[in-house]
């Protein structure tokens, strides 16, 4: 076991302590009981023994100090680590941001089955990050002023600087990471009023906070504002979640004092806005307009074609509606080049967070030299 000798006033009187609770929270101790406002009881078994604590929870109580360091004195036993290791844990999201000199994104997940797992596929994991980064290099985008028509085009590799996230630290208990942004320093342009790590930071956590609601007009009207391209990853990063079946917990910390914050996520919540967004998808669909070679067209028992883009490669395919058939000026020949302008319809399973792709053909036109 590791030991320290007493700590300064100064440093324990300055414990947040509802800090203390979550770090509590995230290593398994479970709330037993609360004497009022005052203080709560927590207790875990560990190593086939019963550990129990007080946490004060009024920093302005005589014996605050007092409280406090016995709270430092069992978590040096239970968590085999000295008083000032335990005390960088206590660190508020905004202290942790000011050292880093950054924005810090804390994430926890509560597993449904099993709230106390402490072992993540690095699969799933991954998924989930990615996933999340290109939800923020979406948000940077746009708040950088440099927001695409299309969806699928590609962000200015300035903004994903910006925007780019890097994993930092783990924690105990239902798993968690800390993320950090770039250094503040490459954050700032010239006439910036505050960083886009900070801007991104602050959709994100509002969004979150928005699909946790069950009235669900004011997040329509934030993911109208953002564009499509950000209801989609969004979208797509709580299907993530939705594999993952787990509750999602947010510490935002802030460089600047005035901002942070915290956000929460149920899963039951999480499958319900996966639904809602998959209806406001379906009462504006996508158009996507593809230039390329033409590899099929069926009209069978089924009006259909397939064309290779001739910008990123791939394949795309979708019914042809009746209009477009009917139209005498445009022959459907293999090989040819042609501009097809597709409906996209883009929805995920909320129970299962697989995606489908519908697309249906409005338009299409030849391509020439001057297309």
């Amino acid at each position: 076991m590791m030991t320290s000798t007493n700590l300064p006033i100064d440093n324990i009187n300055s414990i947040d302590p509802s800090y203390v609770y979550t770090y509590l929270e995230n290593s398994g101790w479970k709330e037993e009981s609360k004497l009022d406002d005052r203080a709560i009881i927590l207790t875990i078994n560990k190593n086939n023994k019963k550990y129990s604590l007080l946490l004060p929870l009024d920093q302005e109580i005589p014996d605050f100090y007092s409280r406090m360091y016995d709270v430092l004195r069992t978590l040096e036993i239970v968590d085999n680590k000295s008083k000032d290791e335990i005390l960088k844990d206590f660190k508020s999201p905004h202290q942790v941001a000011l050292e880093q000199q950054t924005e810090i994104i804390s994430l926890r997940f509560q597993f449904i089955y099993d709230e106390y797992k402490k072992q993540f596929s690095a699969k799933k994991m991954g998924l989930v990050l990615v996933s999340l980064q290109n939800l923020f290099d979406a948000f940077g985008e746009l708040g950088s002023g440099q927001e695409s028509e299309s969806i699928r085009s590609r962000i200015s590799p300035k903004v994903l600087e910006k925007t780019e996230i890097s994993v930092f630290e783990t924690f105990k208990g239902s798993f968690g990471v800390k993320l950090a942004f770039a250094k503040l320093n490459q954050q700032l342009d010239l006439f910036e009023e505050r960083p886009l790590a900070e801007r991104v930071s602050q959709n994100f956590l509002e969004l979150i906070n928005l699909s946790n609601s069950s009235d669900k007009e004011n997040l329509r009207q934030m993911l109208l504002h953002l564009k499509k391209r950000i209801a989609s990853r969004y979208r797509k990063f709580l299907a993530e979640l939705i594999r993952d079946q787990s509750n999602f917990y947010i510490d935002w910390g802030s460089v600047n004092p005035e901002a942070g914050g915290h956000a929460y996520l149920t899963y039951e919540n999480t499958v319900n806005t996966i639904d809602f967004i998959n209806k406001m998808e379906t009462e504006n669909p996508e158009e996507i307009t593809v230039r390329g070679k033409l590899l099929l067209a069926s009209k069978s028992k089924r009006n259909y074609l397939e064309i290779l883009s001739i910008e990123d490669k791939k394949i795309y395919t979708g019914d042809i509606l009746d209009h477009v058939l009917k139209d005498t000026n445009i022959e459907l020949t293999i090989d040819r080049l042609y501009i097809v302008i597709f409906e996209e319809l883009t929805s995920i399973n909320p129970a299962t967070g697989e995606e489908k792709i519908e697309r249906k053909v409005i338009d299409i036109k030849y391509l020439n030299e001057e297309n």
